[in-house]
């Protein structure tokens, strides 16, 4: 995959009220890389986009590129299985 955004007037709620986009997509994205046997993936953060990086990845400081493979890749691997265990 080349390019994943999340459209801006969503990130800042400016018209609608949707949550949990980026996460949707940002854990497709490790299902689609478990599923191809890929072990690392590489993103570009930018400046809005670098603390929901460091959230999502369980990691202290995202700069403009950044690794997931071993233990981040692990951890998204398990915040996703949280989250499905919570739902009905």
């Amino acid at each position: 995959m080349d390019f994943v955004a999340v459209h801006p007037h969503v990130v800042g709620r400016l018209q609608e009220r949707i949550r949990g986009l980026g996460t949707g997509l940002f854990h497709g994205l490790i299902e689609i890389a478990d599923d191809l046997g890929i072990g690392m993936i590489w993103g570009e953060a930018t400046a809005n986009s670098a603390a929901f990086y460091e959230k999502i990845l369980g990691a202290e400081t995202v700069l403009d590129q950044f690794h997931i493979y071993g233990e981040a890749m692990n951890h998204c691997r398990r915040e996703l299985a949280q989250i499905h265990q919570h739902q009905p």
